[in-house]
């Protein structure tokens, strides 16, 4: 009997620099060492079933990842977590397994809490504030025309669906809500390098944390 478990985790410190691929490889050892016995696709080469729900990019922390998997023996949500726990790598914490209640494609909302660390915070606070403030948010992003891929200039304001902006002692801090859905998926990288492109004094380091993953109606992923 296979059932279907979603896996809560969090990412964070010296894991950002974990590529996805990296990950995978990464969760599917913790698995095997956990001794949880999960479910494999059949055919020639059999592989551990396992979905992630809108992958972190390179660099970014999160404390709200997702990952599905299928059980196919007996075992406790908490003896899962507690297994797991016990054989991740150290900023890779389990924080929940629960059955899943909705689909990956129901997500649609992404939250971050940002910090851009600079010598003028007060300057740079402006400078954003002037940029959410503006008529179009232009970016150039990446798409397929046919076989090719090509850049295209598109106006992000309407992917932002709420800011928040504070200078701080050291940094700006900056809670942002983007757009996250199938096909209007917005990194916040994106939105930073519109924001501040020409901002004239150095920011000489970015963190970029993922607090929370949303469907349309506002309710909270799970």
């Amino acid at each position: 009997m296979q059932n279907d478990i979603r896996i809560f985790f969090t990412k964070t410190g010296m894991a950002k620099y974990i590529s996805h691929l990296d990950l995978m490889r990464c969760m599917s050892r913790a698995f095997k060492r956990a001794q949880i016995p999960l479910w494999f696709t059949e055919g020639f080469n059999p592989h551990l079933f396992m979905t992630f729900a809108r992958p972190l990019s390179l660099g970014q922390e999160s404390l709200c990842e997702v990952v599905d998997v299928r059980l196919v023996g007996e075992m406790t949500f908490k003896e899962m977590q507690t297994r797991m726990n016990a054989v991740l790598p150290r900023d890779i914490t389990v924080v929940g397994v629960a059955k899943p209640v909705h689909k990956p494609s129901e997500i649609a909302v992404a939250e971050y809490a940002i910090k851009l660390f600079t010598d003028s915070p007060n300057a740079l606070c402006e400078y954003i504030q002037s940029g959410f403030e503006a008529q179009q948010i232009t970016v150039l992003k990446k798409a397929k025309q046919g076989r090719k891929k090509i850049e295209k200039e598109i106006d992000i304001k309407p992917n932002v669906l709420n800011f928040e902006i504070a200078p701080q002692e050291t940094h700006v801090l900056l809670n942002v809500s983007l757009t996250a859905g199938d096909q209007n998926n917005i990194n916040p990288t994106l939105l930073l390098s519109a924001l501040t492109a020409g901002f004239p004094s150095e920011i000489e380091n970015t963190e970029i944390l993922k607090t929370k993953i949303l469907m349309e109606d506002g309710e909270q992923f799970c």
